[in-house]
């Protein structure tokens, strides 16, 4: 945490190698947060990158980390909303409160952002299983493909990815439980129901 209290100050001090570290650090929990609204892999990179443009140009109204983590999810969310409205981008008083004061998020947020930290909890035990049953868990997951669509993607058959994901699931359940993450375990059920089509 002091690491990265030290890259607030040197970010308000319009330091680009902090900018770089705290898209290093939230960018891909930021994507995948815009996709879970828009289930778009360009309109959640391009918000993202939007979000940090907006961080740079507000960066003397930082206070501290978590501030700087509250306005990443809520401008992010709020980009998602409009992007679903209009084409413009609009700029919402709440962001700029957010960086200030470090008002609560509502209910259905914290809900979110709490879903993508787990994801990446996840995420990181996909990486580490062989390279087909990983890239069919990061298609099936991440990217909400069904399983025609992988074969598609892939060029393989149903079965293939059956055999694969059935494989990959019993694998991450073990590891989940060797390190007693139960509640990841629920996470990945409910994900891989979803994504099971």
């Amino acid at each position: 945490m002091q690491q990265k209290e030290s890259y607030i100050h040197t970010l308000k001090e319009g330091d680009e190698t902090a900018l770089c570290f705290f898209m290093d650090h939230f960018g891909h929990s930021l994507r995948y947060f815009a996709f879970s609204y828009l289930r778009n892999k360009t309109d959640s990179e391009e918000i993202v990158s939007d979000v940090f443009v907006k961080l740079w140009n507000n960066r003397q109204k930082v206070e501290n980390y978590e501030s700087l983590k509250a306005f990443l999810f809520i401008a992010t969310k709020n980009a998602c909303i409009d992007i679903q409205r209009t084409a413009q981008f609009k700029i919402r008083k709440e962001e700029l409160d957010i960086l200030q004061h470090m008002s609560i998020p509502e209910e259905d947020i914290l809900k979110k952002i709490f879903r993508t930290e787990l994801t990446e909890l996840l995420l990181t035990e996909i990486n580490l299983l062989p390279r087909q049953q990983a890239e069919i868990c990061r298609l099936s997951f991440l990217e909400g493909l069904n399983t025609e669509e992988i074969c598609e993607t892939l060029n393989t058959t149903a079965s293939t990815i059956y055999h694969a994901r059935s494989k990959a699931l019993r694998a991450l359940k073990e590891r989940f439980k060797s390190k007693k993450f139960e509640y990841l375990i629920i996470l990945m059920l409910s994900a891989w129901h979803a994504f099971n089509g």
